[in-house]
């Protein structure tokens, strides 16, 4: 573009030099013989030659003009008629030079407005592109509940006439509108039957994760069934959404002003990925914590707790009790029959409950929510508040048994996060499983016997099997649980639990009793006891596992300590799921009973873990989700291409709870740091770029991720991570730079969701990144074309000549003294701009009235107070500038609400639309006129002070006062083209 604008100037460059060669020669020739009185006259005639030929166009004036010329030519004869000819060429020449410059400042004029037409249109390509960016990432905030909200911001995010998300019904037989759809003018579209036999064009490529478009009549009446009758169609596209591999539903969308183009069918199939993760994880997600948490309360209080003494029962409901209602301390407070209570754990010391809170939970029964609390209110939680004026919340629920309240679970949370209404329910519950587990826990506690021990282990084995199948509390959660269960009922101290894979193995995926060495650890066909089983398929019981040495290896039971052993398959849907293995530290005879235990156990089991496996893949998804969702808003909140570098790298590392990250780009061939995360540059670049350089490199080149863990650090400084994960950054398929992340606490690794989400996270910011230099390219061409053209306008009038640098110079001279924006460079650049451009609309201004040397008419001056309107009115589309339009509109402003356009005064501007105010009106009192002569220093600084607080702010007004007593506020020198010019004592009628 620059080049463009380059060789359009050259053009005009040549005219004007053109013209200046003429009006030189003709100027020459045209006194060529005279002096004094007739070289005035020879003068007068040539200016009247050079302002016909500026006037060409208007033949009549340029004709009486060179009549004018050539009568005045022809006068001089009568002195001294052996040059009439010379000066008459003069004279020709000079108007040769007026019609060549008057062309040439047309074209250059015609030119600049061209430029400014294409950059305005260039500004609204690149926005256009912006917001379809911005729609793809957009996080619509929407809870997929509210469908008619979502059919309504789909359809406004991709310009569709109207839009509606199908779902695949609950039987698989037909697709169901997800209504209220957008666009269809009150009706609903149709429901879309699944073909059993026969292809259907419709369902056939959406089956194949490919979109349907239609335009023309043939295409379209394979979607007009799925349209109410009569309703108008002129172009129709439906996106599948994928959930689990299949096709779970569609977006259908049409009557796009234009049809739908490739861009806009990429925004679409982004929106319908997005919107297919989360109604394919509503299955997996619907079962709320609430009711887990109740599910997993009630059996493994109620049930589980069985044989567990009064203070075990109760630390589990404490901990549990988080799952249900979220909190920051927790304790038990225990009923007396004489009215007082004490503190489970706490002061053996009674306290009186009387008409307190916990009063009321005992004789009320009811929960008891407590707001707005400090330490001196009194709270039973036990929170720590950290001062005595901090504010909490608590919750009193109460404990029932059958002679009614006992006791109260004291709930507490810090910074007055109070409990609600929603938590009630759950606290009341809660209160009454603990009730019911405390009462179990007393009756067992006095029931012994063996008959009973067994009957109780097959009860907690049924109730635990039951929760297992439920919960959704995640793999590993299960896992350990169903060790713990398994070697509690079995009388073990170690448990193994197994993982069948490929190629005949089985790996351990936990143990409970083992060293964390076994896990992971595979284990083939007929190796050891798990071996055994996993080909036989058949429980396997041994006494001593040491008088068979085939099944004491591996896992090394003799280093572990362990003797007896008993090891049952896990079969699912037909097929062997693994293997649980429960061992004793003694020698045992297993009796039936033990393996029906297992056994059950196991095969129940196996449901929660395939549920947990759900869950956990859902959650990891919902999880990427929110992080790439996150990531993606806060980049492209922006086209500051500083903080997007700083943004894409904040999300990468908060997404991997990283503690020190780097994004370096590519520079000229160097990878040089552009932002740094949770460290100094310098110890970022040292990190990244000296000791991780090769890491980088490598990256870079091969666009393959890096990713590392060392078990031990090899020293304690920030140059030593154990954690180092590195992506790079690519744009259409280019590197652009890497991203690389470290971490240096032992035991948390990068993961393979850690790597996905940031590869996939610096795969959109990239294009973030490219978005932000090209819109700071566009900045510094448009406002280079911008200057330009305001300097022009100065050149148009030789009376103001330079008048724009001046008064940028004033007004940065006045900033500077009222230590305007400190630190703030942004803002400094803002007010240069601003002043240079101030008079901007002056273009718009007729030379005739810019160039008059005389004062101006009323009409001419009212036509020159337009042009702060005109500048505004023409920058007002470019939003990179700001405080600049402010400037531009406002700068003939005063402080009493007197000035124009807008009679705006006191706070209704801000100080920078003030400060241009009077460095624009001291350039103008400076600056000699026609009809005046400009004020000297100390005139022009008495009338600052006189207008302090009428037409210029006090503010400013003193800081220029302030400024020129210091001696740094001084008139800049300028060539004076009117030194014969009267002397006044004030100004008026200012053209600046």
């Amino acid at each position: 573009m620059r080049s463009m604008l380059g060789s359009g100037l050259r053009l005009q460059l040549a005219l004007f030099a053109g013209a200046g060669l003429a009006i030189l020669a003709g100027a020459s020739l045209n006194i060529q013989g005279y002096h004094g009185e007739q070289a005035l006259i020879a003068v007068a005639a040539g200016i009247l030659a050079w302002a016909g030929g500026v006037l060409s166009k208007r033949w009549k004036i340029a004709a009486g003009l060179a009549i004018g010329a050539i009568a005045l030519t022809a006068v001089e004869v009568r002195f001294s008629g052996s040059f009439f000819w010379i000066n008459l060429a003069g004279i020709l020449l000079l108007g040769l030079g007026g019609v060549v410059g008057a062309i040439g400042y047309e074209k250059l004029t015609d030119a600049l407005r061209r430029r400014v037409t294409e950059l305005q249109s260039l500004n609204e390509e690149l926005e256009e592109q912006h917001r379809m960016f911005l729609a793809a990432t957009e996080d619509p905030g929407l809870t997929f509940k509210d469908m008619g909200a979502l059919n309504t911001a789909t359809s406004r995010q991709t310009g569709a006439g109207f839009c509606c998300y199908y779902l695949l019904g609950a039987e698989g037989r037909q697709f169901v509108p997800q209504l209220p759809a957008a666009g269809f003018e009150g009706r609903s579209p149709q429901l879309l039957i699944v073909r059993k036999e026969g292809g259907d064009p419709l369902l056939t490529p959406l089956e194949a994760n490919q979109e349907y478009y239609a335009e023309d009549p043939d295409r379209l009446q394979h979607v007009a069934r799925l349209f109410p009758i009569g309703f108008k169609v002129t172009n129709a596209l439906v996106q599948p959404m994928l959930m689990n591999n299949r096709l779970g539903g569609f977006i259908l969308l049409g009557n796009r002003e234009g049809g739908f183009g490739p861009d806009d069918k990429r925004l679409v199939l982004t929106l319908a990925v997005r919107a297919a993760i989360h109604f394919g994880s509503q299955t997996a997600v619907s079962q709320t914590q609430e009711e887990l948490a109740r599910y997993t309360i009630l059996n493994d209080i109620a049930k589980q707790a069985s044989g567990l003494p009064f203070e075990e029962v109760m630390k589990l409901v404490i901990e549990r009790a988080r799952e249900l209602v979220p909190y920051d301390a927790c304790r038990v407070a225990i009923f007396g029959e004489d009215g007082t209570y004490t503190m489970l754990g706490g002061s053996p010391v009674a306290s009186s409950i009387e008409r307190g809170p916990l009063g009321e939970v005992k004789n009320g029964g009811k929960v008891v929510i407590r707001h707005l609390l400090t330490r001196s209110d009194g709270l039973f939680s036990g929170l720590d508040t950290g001062s005595e004026t901090a504010q909490a919340a608590e919750a009193l629920a109460p404990i029932s048994g059958r002679e009614g309240v006992f006791g109260a679970l004291c709930l507490g949370r810090k910074g007055g996060i109070a409990f609600g209404d929603k938590d009630i329910p759950s606290l009341q519950e809660l209160g009454a499983i603990a009730g019911v587990a405390v009462e179990n826990s007393r009756i067992l506690q006095r029931v012994s016997g063996q008959a009973f021990k067994v009957s109780s282990a097959l009860d907690s084995l049924a109730e635990i099997s039951e929760a297992l199948t439920a919960t959704t509390k995640g793999t590993a959660t299960l896992e350990q649980k169903t060790l713990e269960v398994a070697a509690r009922l079995a009388g073990g101290t170690h448990a193994l639990l197994t993982r069948t894979e490929s190629g005949g193995k089985n790996r351990i995926v936990n143990a409970v009793g083992f060293g964390r060495e076994v896990v992971g650890l595979e284990i083939a066909n007929g190796q050891g006891m798990v071996g055994a089983v996993m080909l036989s398929r058949q429980p396997l019981a041994v006494p001593d596992v040491h008088d068979s040495f085939d099944l004491a290896n591996p896992p090394d039971l003799a280093a572990a300590m362990v003797r007896g052993g008993l090891c049952v398959p896990i079969i699912h849907q037909q097929a062997l799921w693994g293997t649980l293995a429960v061992f004793t530290a003694d020698r045992k005879q297993w009796a039936e009973a033990d393996l029906r235990v297992i056994a059950t156990l196991a095969n129940q089991a196996v449901v929660a873990l395939q549920n947990a496996e759900l869950f956990d893949g859902s959650n990891r998804m919902v999880w990427e989700l929110q992080n790439l969702m996150g990531g993606l808003t806060a980049v492209t909140s922006t086209l500051n291409l500083e903080e997007v570098l700083e943004k894409v790298l904040a999300s990468a590392a908060k997404a991997c709870e990283a503690q020190i990250g780097v994004l370096a780009l590519d520079e000229r061939g160097k990878l040089e740091v552009k932002a740094a995360f949770g460290s100094d540059p310098e110890t970022a670049r040292r990190l990244a770029l000296e000791l991780g350089g090769e890491i980088c490199q490598d990256v870079f080149a091969s666009g393959k991720s890096f990713m590392h863990y060392a078990d031990k650090a090899r020293s304690s400084g920030p140059l030593d991570p154990q954690a180092v994960l590195c992506v790079p950054l690519t744009l259409r398929g280019k590197p652009i730079g890497v991203l690389f992340l470290a971490n240096y606490v032992a035991g948390k690794p990068f993961s393979e969701d850690h790597k996905r989400v940031v590869t996939e996270l610096g795969a959109q910011a990239s294009v973030a990144i490219d978005n932000a230099r090209l819109f700071r390219e566009r900045e510094v061409v448009v406002l280079e074309s911008l200057t330009a053209m305001a300097a022009l306008v100065d050149a148009k009038d030789p009376y103001t000549a330079g008048h724009s640098k001046r008064v940028t110079a004033y007004a940065l001279q006045i900033a500077r003294q009222m230590n305007y924006a400190a630190g703030n460079q942004d803002a400094w650049t803002r007010l240069e701009r601003g002043c240079l451009l101030h008079d901007l609309g002056k273009i718009n201004v007729p030379d005739a009235v810019l160039a008059k040397p005389d004062r101006l008419t009323d009409e001419e001056f009212d036509q020159l107070k337009k042009h702060p309107v005109v500048g505004y009115e023409v920058l007002k589309n470019l939003h990179m500038l700001t405080d600049e339009l402010v400037i531009v509109r406002s700068h003939h402003e005063r402080f009493d609400g007197k000035g124009y356009p807008d009679r705006k005064g006191g706070g209704d501007l801000p100080i920078i639309a003030y400060i241009a105010a009077a460095a624009d009106a001291f350039d103008a009192m400076t600056s000699d006129r026609p009809y005046r002569r400009g004020m000297s220093l100390e005139l022009a600084l008495a009338e600052i002070g006189k207008e302090a607080g009428q037409q210029f702010h006090p503010d400013v007004a003193e800081a220029l006062l302030d400024s020129a007593g210091k001696g740094e506020f001084k008139i800049i020198p300028q060539e004076s083209l009117f030194k014969e010019a009267p002397v006044v004592g004030a100004f008026e009628n200012p053209t600046a």
